[in-house]
């Protein structure tokens, strides 16, 4: 059935007094804001989260220095 509001159908669009904020599990440690699904993110030694976009690495050094590059799903905790 569509929202009576954006007329979306299993979703809220965003604007729509329905809408919520999507929640996330983990933050990134260099710009403070949640790690959605489908963002690529890295995990350092500390175990710390943060977007492959906030850190300088470029995509090879990161594999070099042994980060593994993973994409968030609604799983991951």
């Amino acid at each position: 059935m569509a929202c009576e509001y954006c007329r979306g159908e299993g979703f809220h669009f965003y604007g729509c007094p329905n809408y919520q904020n999507p929640k996330t599990h983990h933050k990134c440690i260099v710009c403070d804001e949640g790690i959605f699904n489908g963002e690529e993110y890295i995990i350092n030694d500390s175990g710390e989260y943060a977007h492959y976009e906030c850190v300088d690495y470029a995509r090879k050094m990161a594999e070099f220095l042994g980060y593994d590059i993973k994409e968030m799903y609604d799983g991951e905790y």
